[in-house]
């Protein structure tokens, strides 16, 4: 496979891993091997980023960040098999989905469940559009794994300019802020339908509190940037 992300030779790995080792190495219950079935043609290796790989410094947490070439037989394929992966692989992963001459970035922004670094938890998702293959790019920012990783986040997800060691922080935020959006729509939609003038004005009392408290966290998200 080309050198899609124009990264390095020194961590290009170019290797198709088989299916099968993925059922060999990991609990797969049939409806995730009917969906590594019915979904992918196959999944190459491509990268592999790490101190050894790049002149960058990594951690007890990170040690490598792996970026896997997943070819689909249709665009629409389900992210439950890509959480299921990049929950029981060691390593951080960076997957770009590809069909016919599209591609997609996707990365789950994860962390270890405890301190045997055995298994991860997956915080939350982020994608790409879809583009033309051409059009991808995913820069390499920062001098260490951690650094790179959070950059690869930011990219993907539209975050972009961050203060060092706040992408965790950022992420819990973006999570509160739609859920509360969710929230405010609901509330909103209520109170719009609601015919006793006394309930909507207590409806739209929630409504001003929820609103203050969305504003409030969009303040916190602006200082870690």
């Amino acid at each position: 496979m080309d050198n899609i992300l124009k990264y390095p030779q020194s961590t290009i790995v170019n290797r198709v891993v088989p299916k099968t080792m993925f059922y060999k190495f990991m609990e797969v219950n049939p409806r995730m091997k009917s969906r590594f079935v019915n979904d992918v043609v196959n999944i190459t290796w491509l990268y592999k980023l790490s101190a050894s790989t790049l002149n960058v410094t990594d951690t007890e947490e990170m040690k490598e960040i792996e970026v896997f070439v997943v070819a689909l037989k249709q665009p629409d394929c389900p992210t439950d098999l890509f959480t299921f992966i990049d929950t029981n692989m060691p390593h951080h992963i960076v997957f770009v989905l590809v069909h016919d001459n599209s591609a997609m970035l996707l990365i789950n922004y994860k962390d270890w469940t405890d301190e045997t670094h055995t298994k991860f938890r997956i915080r939350q998702a982020f994608a790409s559009p879809w583009m033309p293959m051409v059009d991808l790019e995913l820069s390499v920012q920062g001098q260490s794994l951690s650094r790179i990783y959070d950059n690869f986040v930011a990219q993907v997800s539209g975050i972009g300019e961050h203060k060092a060691g706040a992408m965790a922080d950022i992420v819990a935020l973006k999570k509160q802020i739609a859920t509360a959006e969710a929230e405010l729509e609901s509330l909103l939609k209520k109170m719009r339908k609601e015919p006793q003038l006394d309930r909507q004005l207590a409806m739209n009392k929630q409504v001003k509190a929820k609103r203050k408290e969305l504003d409030n966290l969009k303040k916190k998200l602006e200082e870690l940037k």
